[in-house]
C-alpha cells in the first residue's frame, strides 16, 4: 500500500466527520479523487455510518461495530476479478 493511501485511510474517519481543517481536507479529497481503492473505502465507510445512524438512532457507532468496520478498512483492498 502506498504511503499516501495509508495516510488517507488513517484520516478517513476525521474527514467524514468533518473534523479536519481545510488544508488537510483538501489534500485528502484530492487523494480520494485520484485513488479509486481509497475512494471506495471512504464511500463504504460513509454508507455504513449513514445506515447505522438511521437504524439505531444514535450519534455514534456501537463499539463492537466500529471495531469490525475499522478492521475491515485496514485490510488490504481486494483486487477485482478480471472483467468484473
Amino acid at each position: 500500500m502506498k504511503p499516501e493511501c495509508e495516510e488517507a485511510l488513517r484520516d478517513i474517519e476525521r474527514f467524514l466527520d468533518e473534523e479536519m481543517g481545510p488544508p488537510q481536507r483538501q489534500k485528502l479529497d484530492s487523494h480520494l479523487h485520484e485513488c479509486s481503492p481509497c475512494m471506495q473505502r471512504a464511500d463504504f465507510k460513509r454508507q455504513v455510518k449513514d445506515l447505522v445512524a438511521s437504524r439505531c438512532g444514535c450519534d455514534e457507532l456501537p463499539a463492537h461495530l466500529k471495531e469490525e468496520i475499522l478492521r475491515m478498512l485496514h485490510e488490504p483492498p481486494r483486487t477485482p476479478a478480471p472483467g468484473a
